[in-house]
């Protein structure tokens, strides 16, 4: 019997895993038949419109004229669901240039419900830099480093015309699956309509124009989830840094082995002091927490040099948060609320209460995000760009930011999001804004 126990432990996953990938190979075969029909589609429109009506979106008009092409897969309009791998939902979308120019019905989406749980979607562009009017949702794509999908590995979202792919997974262990999508919600979003809307921000049952791949994408990479800039955390926030080498972020839930930083979906405070009048840090010269900590350092003076120089890298931001939550709290009895590193070490959101007020070069990073200024290293300070021009930027104001680094025992390092320089105001002044991260793998 244990023997018997042991064989069926290794070929009961293995058959499953086996059985689920036959039928995400049925799905994207059906969806490949319905992209070949749509394009034969388009050299006989000059775009995806429906032959009846010519309107790009008519989608009853449209599955039916595909229906016609390929009478062997059942193609329906882009608000009804696929329900298995032999439905087909479909849409025609309107891409737009770089100047905001529309170019007509230039978009295809073909999207099929897997038996494994797994809702596919292909996309194809044959013209136009962006999905939504206003240039606010530009056609991205995922490169793949591998040919074999045995494990994805990402560059940056780079533009892209011609055919993506995507999938929405169930969460089935912690490796593999968005974990934000259970099975029923999958199926009930597994529709066109929901999948070609070309909005960068929505999060929930998508599949985000930076989470499509150059090729099918056959199975999750080891370890996990791979994210680029622009997607939604599993905090709910957005990715606005991907470490090429991993860092430490003591304290939150990747510890050791970090690789991203997301930003809250929000500002929590817009102006608040760093920290309050509590009585329990340190005056020049002195190893003993008995002073104004608005006016005197977080760190004893035998250790401030090192410590505030080590507190400005990426990965600092939460033990800078609980150095400051330890003075300023625990021992003074302040309440949160009261103080810029407090607001974030409160904060809760998607279920994930390991945030933080960033440090001096995670704030650097934000900045450079939300204002679409290229990375060519972490020590790049954010300059030029627009303000919010980042992927999904998530309306952060022209005003300063705290970080949780301390530049001096009066003040402490900033950044002003309206030009990007960084600034170094007291620990007293309120109006400076708290935007809260996290770091995870």
């Amino acid at each position: 019997m244990v023997v018997l126990g042991v064989i069926a432990s290794i070929a009961v996953p293995s058959f499953l895993g086996s059985r689920n990938n036959a039928y995400d190979k049925e799905a994207q075969a059906s969806i490949e038949v319905v992209l070949r029909a749509s394009k034969f589609l388009y050299q006989n429109q000059g775009d995806f419109s429906d032959a009846s009506s010519a309107q790009c979106g008519d989608s009853t008009a449209l599955a039916a004229d595909l229906q016609k092409l390929e009478p062997n897969i059942d193609v329906v309009a882009s608000s009804v669901s696929s329900t298995n791998s032999r439905i087909v939902s479909v849409q025609a979308v309107q891409t737009w240039d770089s100047t905001g120019g529309l170019l007509g019905c230039q978009g295809f989406y073909a999207v099929a419900f897997s038996s494994s749980g797994s809702c596919w979607a292909a996309r194809t562009i044959l013209e136009g830099k962006y999905l939504a009017s206003g240039n606010a949702s530009p056609v991205v794509v995922n490169a793949q480093l591998n040919t074999s999908n045995s494990a994805i590995a990402t560059w940056s979202a780079l533009a892209i015309n011609g055919n993506a792919f995507g999938v929405l997974k169930p969460q089935t262990s912690a490796a593999d699956g968005d974990n934000t999508n259970n099975l029923l919600a999958i199926k009930t979003a597994c529709k066109a309509k929901n999948q070609s809307t070309g909005s960068a921000d929505v999060s929930s049952n998508y599949i985000a124009p930076s989470q499509f791949y150059t090729s099918w994408r056959d199975t999750a990479p080891a370890g996990g989830i791979s994210y680029a800039v622009g997607d939604t955390g599993p905090g709910g926030g957005v990715v606005f840094y991907v470490s090429t080498t991993g860092f430490t972020s003591t304290g939150s839930d990747c510890a050791s082995a970090c690789k991203y930083l997301e930003a809250a979906p929000s500002d929590q405070s817009t102006g608040i002091v760093w920290a309050t009048t509590a009585a329990f840090c340190y005056p020049t010269s002195s190893d003993t927490g008995n002073t104004n900590c608005q006016v005197a350092s977080i760190y004893p003076d035998s250790v401030v040099s090192a410590s505030r120089t080590a507190a400005l890298a990426i990965g600092m931001g939460m033990s800078n948060t609980n150095a400051i939550y330890n003075r300023v709290t625990t021992f003074g009895s302040a309440a949160t609320s009261a103080y810029a590193a407090g607001i974030a070490w409160a904060y809760a959101n998607g279920g994930k209460t390991d945030w933080f007020l960033p440090s001096k070069s995670e704030l650097n990073q934000m900045c450079k995000w939300q204002r679409n200024v290229a990375w060519t290293s972490d020590a790049t300070v954010c300059t030029g760009g627009t303000l919010n021009a980042g992927l999904n930027a998530s309306g952060f104001s022209a005003q300063p930011y705290y970080s949780s680094s301390e530049a001096g025992v009066l003040i402490a390092n900033a950044q002003n999001f309206s030009t990007g320089s960084q600034v170094q105001p007291t620990k007293t002044d309120g109006t400076i804004y708290v935007r809260p991260v996290r770091a995870f793998g």
